[in-house]
C-alpha cells in the first residue's frame, strides 16, 4: 500500500514538472499575451469614461438643442443629436461594466500562470461567476439609441436638413479700404484676376459685413456664443477673401487667435495685428506694419521701398529681402536675438542694435521684441537651397 502511494506521489511529480517546463518554455509569448490583455483592458476603461462623458455632455445639449433653447453647430439634426447622446451614454455604461467582469478575469488569469510558473498547483482560470443583467441591458439600451440617432438623421436630411455649419460665398464691389476682424478665424487674403471682392468662408456663425460705401469694406467675425458637436468642418474653419488686383489705401487686418496670410501688400499702407495668431506676408511692397503678441511673423518683401515695422512679445520674426535692398535697421530688444548676415553679423547678437546696408534709397526697418528671435536675410533665388 505505501509502495503504491510513493508510485502515484512520483507520477503526479513528473506531471508537475512537466507542466511547470511548459510554461516556462512558453514564457515570452505567454507574456506577451498578458500584456495584451491588461493593454485591451486600459483601453476599454478610457473608452467607457470618453463615452460616458460625450454622452453626458451631449443628451443634454441635444435636448435643449431639440426644445430650440439653444444654437448648436453639427452635421446631425436636434433629434439625431439628443440620440447620438444617448447611445454614447448607454455605450459608455456597458463598457463599464464589461470591464468590471473583464478586469478580475486578466487579474485571475495572470495570478493563475504565475502560481504554474513557480510549480505549484494549477487552478481553473475560469469561474462561473453571476449573469450582470446591467452588462445586456445597457448593451440592448446602446443598440437601440444608435439606430434611433441614424433613423431620425436619415429622415431629417430627406426633409432637407444638411448641418447648421455656415459656409458662405459673398461677393462685394471693389474698396479703397478693407477691414477685417475676427476672434479666432483663420483667414486669407489672395488676389484674383476677376473683378470684385470674393468672401468664401467656413465658421460656426456669419460673417457680419459692414459696407458703409463703396470704398470701405469690413467684415467682423460672429462672436455670439455657440457650442460645436459632431461637425466634421469645425477644425477647418477658414475664410479666404479675394481681391481683384487693384490700387488699394489700407489694409486693416486684426485677429485675436486666427492666423493671417496675405499673399501681397497691393496696399499703400497695411496694418497686422494678431494676439496668439501667426503672420504670414508673401510679396510686400507697400508700408507695412505688423504686431503679435505670442505668434511668429513671417515676410518676404518683393521690394524694400517702403518702412516696415514688426513688433512681438515672444514670438520670432523672419524677414527676407531682396540683397540689393538698402536697409536703416532699429532693432530693440529686451531678451532677444538677432541673426542677419544680409546686414554683416558673422554671429548672432543678443541686444538692442542700430545697423545699416547702404544702398540707394534706404528705408528703415523697426523690429522690436521682448524675448523672440529676429531673422533678417536676403531673400533666396530659384535653385538655390
Amino acid at each position: 500500500m505505501g509502495e503504491e502511494l510513493n508510485e502515484n506521489l512520483r507520477e503526479d511529480g513528473l506531471k508537475t514538472d512537466k507542466r511547470t517546463l511548459l510554461v516556462r518554455i512558453f514564457f515570452l509569448p505567454a507574456f506577451a499575451g498578458l500584456l495584451c490583455l491588461f493593454l485591451l483592458n486600459f483601453l476599454v476603461i478610457i473608452s467607457a469614461l470618453m463615452s460616458v462623458s460625450v454622452g453626458i455632455l451631449c443628451a443634454p445639449i441635444g435636448a435643449l438643442y431639440l426644445l430650440g433653447a439653444i444654437r448648436v453647430v453639427s452635421d446631425l439634426s436636434p433629434s439625431a443629436l439628443t440620440a447620438a447622446g444617448l447611445f454614447c451614454l448607454c455605450f459608455g455604461c456597458f463598457l463599464c461594466f464589461f470591464t468590471a467582469r473583464f478586469s478580475p478575469f486578466c487579474l485571475r488569469l495572470a495570478q493563475r500562470y504565475f502560481t504554474a510558473l513557480k510549480g505549484e498547483k494549477w487552478r481553473r482560470i475560469y469561474g462561473r461567476g453571476k449573469k450582470n443583467g446591467f452588462l445586456l441591458l445597457f448593451f440592448l439600451l446602446s443598440l437601440f439609441s444608435l439606430a434611433a440617432a441614424a433613423e431620425t438623421q436619415y429622415l431629417s436630411r430627406e426633409t432637407g436638413f444638411e448641418g447648421t455649419v455656415v459656409g458662405e460665398r459673398l461677393v462685394f464691389e471693389n474698396a479703397k479700404y478693407i477691414n477685417i476682424s475676427t476672434s479666432g478665424l483663420d483667414y486669407e487674403l489672395r488676389f484674383h484676376k476677376g473683378d470684385g471682392i470674393l468672401v468664401e468662408y467656413v465658421n460656426d456663425t456669419p460673417m457680419i459685413v459692414e459696407q458703409s460705401d463703396v470704398n470701405y469694406l469690413k467684415l467682423v467675425q460672429d462672436d455670439s456664443f455657440t457650442i460645436s458637436l459632431f461637425a466634421r468642418d469645425q477644425f477647418g474653419y477658414k475664410m479666404t477673401v479675394w481681391l481683384p488686383e487693384n490700387d488699394y489705401r489700407e489694409f486693416y487686418l486684426d485677429s485675436g487667435s486666427g492666423d493671417i496670410y496675405l499673399s501681397e501688400t497691393l496696399s499703400d499702407y497695411t496694418e497686422i495685428r494678431t494676439r496668439s495668431g501667426n503672420i504670414t506676408v508673401n510679396g510686400a511692397v507697400g508700408k507695412l506694419s505688423a504686431y503679435a503678441a505670442e505668434g511668429n511673423i513671417s515676410c518676404t518683401y518683393n521690394a524694400f521701398v517702403n518702412a516696415g515695422s514688426f513688433e512681438t512679445k515672444s514670438g520670432d520674426i523672419d524677414i527676407r529681402l531682396p540683397d540689393f535692398s538698402g536697409i536703416i535697421l532699429e532693432f530693440r530688444t529686451e531678451d532677444g536675438y538677432l541673426d542677419s548676415k544680409l546686414l554683416g553679423l558673422k554671429e548672432r547678437f543678443y541686444s538692442s542694435l542700430d545697423a545699416e546696408k547702404p544702398a540707394p534709397l534706404s528705408k528703415h526697418l523697426y523690429i522690436t521684441t521682448e524675448s523672440g528671435g529676429v531673422s533678417v536675410e536676403a531673400v533666396k533665388s530659384v535653385g538655390e537651397g
